[in-house]
Formats: C-alpha cells, sequence, structure tokens
C-alpha cells in the first residue's frame, strides 16, 4: 500500500516543484527533451545501421586496443554506451566477443561518452543552438512517415539531435534566469568535503536521470550560466561517471553471468578512474589550464575546459588499467560464478537479442547445439555408451566390447529437461521473426526444423531402446551380432556429426563429406536388408526377431541421416551470410 501511494506523493511534489519555478520549469523541460533526443538517437542508429553496428564491433575488435578504440568511435558516433553496452552484453551472452575483449570496448566507450560535454560546451553555449535544432525536427517527422526502416532511423537520428539541441537551449535559458534570482555558487562548499559532496551529487543524479550525457549537459549548461564554479563542476563530472556504472549493473541484472561481469568490469574502471581523478584533482586542473591554450580554448571557457577535464581522466583511467584488463577479467570471474547449467535451461536466449537479426539468429543456433548437445548424451546413454569414451573412431570397437548397461529414461529427460528447453528455443524463435528479412527468416525456419529433428531422434532411439537392450544380451548370437552392428553405425555416425562441427575445412568440402556419409548410409541399408532377409529365411533368428531388426535397423539408419542433416543446418554454412541476406543454400 506504502510502495502504491509513494510514486503519486513523489510526482505530485514533483509537479508543485516545477509549477512553482518558472526557471525549474525550464531547465526540467530542457532536461526531459534532451533525454528524449537521446532515446530517439539511440532508436535512430539502430534502425540506420541495419546492424553494421553490431558487425564492426564483432569485426574490429580482435585485440584489446582495437576494441578499446572501436568502443570509443562508435560510442562517439551513436553518442550512447548504453547502446554499446546492451550490444556488447548481447555479444558476450552468444559467445561473438570474449569478456576480455567486451571489457576493452567498454573501457573505449567511457572515452567514447565524453563527446557529448564537447558537443554541448562547444555548440549549445556559445551558438544559438535552437535554430539548427528546428529544421532537423522537421525533416526528422518527414523521414518517419517513410516505409523504409533506414530513413525512419535516419528521421529518428534527426529528431533526436534536434531534441538534444533544442533541450540544451531550455536549459541554457533557464540556468541564466536562476543566476539573476538564485546565485547557487555561493552554496559551493569548499576543500575536499566539497568535492565529495559534488561528487555524491553528480553521481545521484545520473542514477535518477539514467544518462550521464544528460547529467553532462545539465552540469556544462549550469557551469556557463554561473550557476555554479568551476571546481564544483569537476566533482560534478567525476559523480556523474561513477553514476553510469548504476545503470550498467542494472542494465546486467537480467544477463547471465558474462553481462554481470562487463558491469563489475565496468564499476572497477570508473571507480579506479574517479578514485585517480579525485586524489589528483588539482594536478588535472592544472593541467587542462596548460593544455587548454595549445588546442585554442579561451582561458576563461569553463565549459570546454570541463569537457577538456572529463576526456583527459578518462584516457588517464584507460592508460592506467589497460595493462590490468586480464587481472579485472579474472576477479570478476571469481566475484560472479558460473552458474551450474541444467539441461532445460538455455544459455544463449537472451531476451536484448530479439530485436537485432544478427544477434537473434546466433543466439537459437548456439541454444540448438545445446539441446543438440543434451539430447545426443542420452540418446547415448540409452544406448549405454558415455559421451566421454566417444573421442575417435578407433575407439568404438572398445566401447562395443566393454560397455555396461546405463539405466536411461528417455521420457523422463524429455519432459523434464529437453520439451522445456525446446519449447522456450520455438519461443524465442517466433518472438524474433518481426524483425527479419526473409532470408534471415529462412535461416531460422532451418533451425527449427533442425531442433525438430533432434526431438524426433530422441523420441526414435527410445522406440529401439528397448530391444537393443533385450538382443545385445541375447543368446542368439546372430541377433547380437546385428544390433551391435546397428549400435556401431550409430555411434559411428553420432561421432563424425560431432568431427564436422569441429573440422577447419570449407564448406563445400564438408557438404561433399556429407552426402558421402549419407550414400553409404544408403548402401548399407540395402546389404542390411538383404542379409536379414537371409538369417530368417536360414532359420538364424525367429521372425518376430526379424521384424523387429527390420524396424530398428530402419530407424537407425533414417536417424544417421537426420544426424547429417542437422550438421548440414547448424555446422556447416557461415551464420555471417545469413546475416547479410546472402542466405542461397537449401537444405
Amino acid at each position: 500500500m506504502i510502495k502504491k501511494l509513494l510514486i503519486p506523493i513523489i510526482l505530485l511534489f514533483l509537479a508543485y516543484f516545477i509549477i512553482s519555478s518558472e526557471n525549474i520549469k525550464t531547465i526540467s523541460a530542457g532536461i526531459a527533451i534532451f533525454i528524449i533526443g537521446m532515446y530517439f538517437m539511440e532508436n535512430g542508429f539502430k534502425l540506420f545501421s541495419g546492424g553494421l553496428l553490431e558487425k564492426v564491433l564483432e569485426k574490429f575488435t580482435s585485440t584489446s586496443l582495437k576494441s578499446v578504440i572501436t568502443g570509443f568511435i562508435s560510442t562517439s558516433i551513436v553518442q550512447s554506451s548504453s547502446l554499446i553496452s546492451v550490444i556488447v552484453i548481447s555479444f558476450l551472452t552468444v559467445e561473438i566477443i570474449s569478456l576480455t575483449q567486451g571489457m576493452a570496448i567498454i573501457f573505449g566507450a567511457n572515452l567514447g561518452s565524453t563527446t557529448t560535454a564537447w558537443i554541448v560546451s562547444s555548440l549549445g553555449v556559445d551558438i544559438k543552438i535552437s535554430l539548427y535544432a528546428m529544421p532537423m525536427i522537421i525533416f526528422g517527422v518527414i523521414f518517419r512517415f517513410s516505409k523504409e526502416q533506414r530513413y525512419i532511423g535516419l528521421g529518428n537520428i534527426l529528431l533526436g539531435l534536434g531534441f538534444i539541441f533544442l533541450g540544451i537551449s531550455y536549459m541554457k535559458d533557464g540556468f541564466e534566469t536562476l543566476k539573476d534570482s538564485i546565485d547557487l555558487a555561493s552554496y559551493s562548499v569548499g576543500g575536499f568535503f566539497g568535492i565529495f559532496v559534488y561528487i555524491l551529487i553528480g553521481a545521484i543524479a545520473t542514477v535518477v536521470i539514467q544518462s550521464s550525457g544528460a547529467t553532462m549537459a545539465i552540469i556544462i549548461t549550469a557551469l556557463a550560466g554561473g550557476n555554479i564554479i568551476y571546481i564544483d563542476a569537476i566533482a560534478l563530472a567525476i559523480g556523474a561517471n561513477i553514476g553510469t556504472t548504476v545503470t550498467a549493473i542494472v542494465g546486467s541484472l537480467t544477463s547471465n553471468e558474462n553481462g554481470k561481469r562487463l558491469a563489475f568490469g565496468h564499476l572497477v574502471f570508473n571507480m579506479i578512474t574517479a578514485l585517480i581523478a579525485v586524489i589528483f584533482i588539482y594536478v588535472l586542473k592544472d593541467f587542462v589550464d596548460y593544455i587548454a591554450p595549445l588546442i585554442a580554448i579561451d582561458n576563461n571557457n569553463y565549459s570546454m575546459k570541463l569537457a577538456l577535464f572529463h576526456t583527459i581522466f578518462n584516457i588517464v583511467g584507460i592508460v592506467v588499467l589497460f595493462p590490468f584488463i586480464p587481472l579485472i577479467v579474472s576477479m570478476s570471474k571469481k566475484v560472479i560464478k558460473d552458474k551450474i547449467k541444467k539441461a532445460s535451461k538455455p544459455i544463449y536466449l537472451d531476451e536484448s537479442n530479439i530485436k537485432i537479426p544478427y544477434n537473434a539468429m546466433v543466439s537459437i543456433q548456439k541454444e540448438v547445439i545445446h539441446l543438440y548437445e543434451n539430447a545426443q548424451k542420452a540418446i547415448l546413454h540409452a544406448m549405454s555408451i558415455h559421451t566421454s569414451d566417444l573421442k575417435e573412431e578407433k575407439d568404438i570397437d572398445n566401447i562395443l566390447v566393454s560397455s555396461k548397461k546405463i539405466d536411461t529414461n528417455l521420457d523422463d529427460i524429455y519432459h523434464n529437461d529437453l520439451k522445456s528447453l525446446y519449447s522456450e528455443i520455438i519461443d524465442y524463435l517466433l518472438k524474433s521473426q518481426s524483425h527479419m528479412n526473409p532470408n534471415q527468416l529462412f535461416y531460422i525456419g532451418q533451425l527449427r526444423l533442425s531442433s525438430n529433428i533432434i526431438i524426433k531422434i530422441l523420441k526414435d532411439t527410445r522406440d529401439i531402446q528397448k530391444n537393443m537392450n533385450a538382443y545385445l544380451y541375447s543368446k542368439n548370437e546372430d541377433i547380437k551380432q546385428e544390433y551391435l552392428a546397428l549400435k556401431r553405425e550409430f555411434a559411428l555416425n553420432i561421432l563424425r556429426t560431432n568431427l564436422l562441427r569441429n573440422k577447419d575445412i570449407d564448406d563445400v568440402e564438408t557438404s561433399t563429406q556429407i552426402q558421402m556419409y549419407k550414400d553409404n548410409i544408403d548402401a548399407l541399408e540395402i546389404q542390411t536388408n538383404k542379409k536379414i532377409d537371409e538369417l530368417i529365411r536360414n532359420d538364424k533368428i525367429t521372425p518376430k526377431m526379424g521384424t523387429s531388426l527390420i524396424n530398428d535397423s530402419t530407424s537407425i539408419f533414417n536417424m544417421s541421416k537426420n544426424l547429417f542433416r542437422i550438421a548440414n543446418i547448424l555446422f556447416v554454412n557461415d551464420i555471417k551470410l545469413r546475416s547479410l541476406g546472402e542466405l542461397n543454400e537449401t537444405v
């Protein structure tokens, strides 16, 4: 009851506070418009890039240094470190990049977020920025009516920029008039105590607003209007950096362990960087005073000097912590341990990937492989084979001789574990379809087919398990040898499927090899049927045994061919081609 009343009370109090002061109303409107602009910018780049941003982040992150640079450039362009963080977390979820690369990108994104301060300080303070806002908003609305995704994205970008500029203009006007009625600078608290107070205010403001860019815009416009003094603005900027870690932590709560580790690395980076900035605040301030004239910044232009300070202390953080990225990764793994993976729980189906076709496709592909691995383990156990024993073809004969019966209830495994995982894959797959082009839809249709085949193989194994267990221990040597041959053939084809996944050969060669395996199965099926007829005709096995053997051999050969269908879908073709709409192959 208290929680239900608390929000309306806070909103009513805020409404009264805003309405009672014209200056506060103007500033609040500016903040709100600025945040809307950031939202449109972020959404616009998602649509306009058409997945290009994701491809850039994947391609140019082969080393930690490249990752830092890529994080810096991409954040500077899209003006949203939160968007970059979301993409990085989604990449980590599907294991497209490593945790080390992800942390390096976040380091660079921290530096990239400082470009907001440069935009606000250079354009929003000395120029009538609202004049540029109106045309952008007008053309943004026009492009929004297009049916093309890219034009809609461009419209959102223009709307975002227009609203950002308009928001800065409102904040600037509000702080200038507020200065005439209230001299906030007179409330400044000196010394390190005052610095800590303003750091706390900056952190809280960023947590509440959920945007360090918006907080920096407020700080710079307040500084330009003379509402706060330079040293307090520096402290607020440091606080804003700390506040962004809370946003990252909250955003990581719904992600997997690597997403949480990324947030941990973000926290470590920002806290240590902030600590360095506080300890050397006056040294850095003097350094900024020295550098500013060299890059044509006027000595009294405190807004641009604040932007320079914001950039310099983030660069210092990167320089100091860059060599320790592996250590931070190692620490994060100790603090946030991997959960025990249950067969029924999806590993890669991150909700944040659904709206990004490339990531959604990788998520589904990897989860289907996860389903296959769990089903394969159950199938091999049903045939009394331990997965750890099946490494090379030479192992198979030893397994057949030495294997002991493993009690495996495939019905229980399906209903208690795999059915739930299968259902979640299908549900996720259906949700992701609305954001995909026809070629991408074709590919995930193939992934759906492969999951259906996996479940079918599991059920077919259940149907032959009883006969397999009975006849492998039969006193009739002929039926025993036939079922041993079937067991050997199926185990061999499972092993071949696994080796196809791990082989570093091109798609054409792999497809050729799969076709050769299928042709061998067809030839073997003909030979087996002839031999069964001969065994029945010569009274080596009873007609009942022969009927079971015919049915089970047909099932084994079909299951084997289905294994290679799965391999063709999951392991052969390069998923990147499908994400670019280049899929022409049918399975």
